[in-house]
């Protein structure tokens, strides 16, 4: 099984791989930290399943660069990509944030999290509220991963 981990913190990116190394150490692990790596790797690497993150630099930052701004839906940019480009990866979006956007178009995590639902669904397998502190995000990202599986050896 191969697995993308599309996400520009470091440390959420190194708690991701530790777990999945931890879990699932036969995955092979593909990383991307920008919106347009993450749609470039997707589509050459066709992994079986893309962690996501949602707030995403348009590029990857290089020093001295912005890497082309934040975007705050960076997330489900890439979802349209891969629909666009006929990637049919599983989805999981991997957040530390509550909310996303800027009102008048701001939405909090379960607000997005069932507009994917209804728009990429069966692509899209849900969202994992991540926080430093806590390790509550393990099981649920877990169990997101064996529901692309079931029945199958992860």
């Amino acid at each position: 099984m191969k697995i993308l981990v599309v996400e520009d913190d470091e440390n959420k990116r190194v708690q991701i791989i530790e777990f999945l190394a931890s879990k699932h150490p036969s995955v092979d692990v593909k990383v991307a930290s920008s919106l347009m790596a993450g749609v470039k790797c997707a589509r050459s690497e066709r992994p079986d399943i893309i962690i996501l993150d949602m707030t995403l630099p348009n590029y990857d930052l290089r020093e001295g660069e912005s890497g082309g701004g934040m975007h705050a839906f960076g997330g489900v940019e890439l979802l349209k990509q891969l629909r666009r480009h006929k990637v049919d990866s599983k989805v999981i979006v991997f957040t530390q944030f509550e909310t996303f956007g800027l009102p008048p178009d701001m939405q909090d995590l379960p607000e997005l999290d069932k507009q994917l639902s209804e728009i990429y669904a069966p692509q899209y397998l849900g969202a994992v509220y991540y926080h430093a502190s806590r390790a509550d995000w393990v099981p649920k990202l877990d169990e997101l991963i064996a529901a692309a599986w079931p029945g199958d050896e992860v």
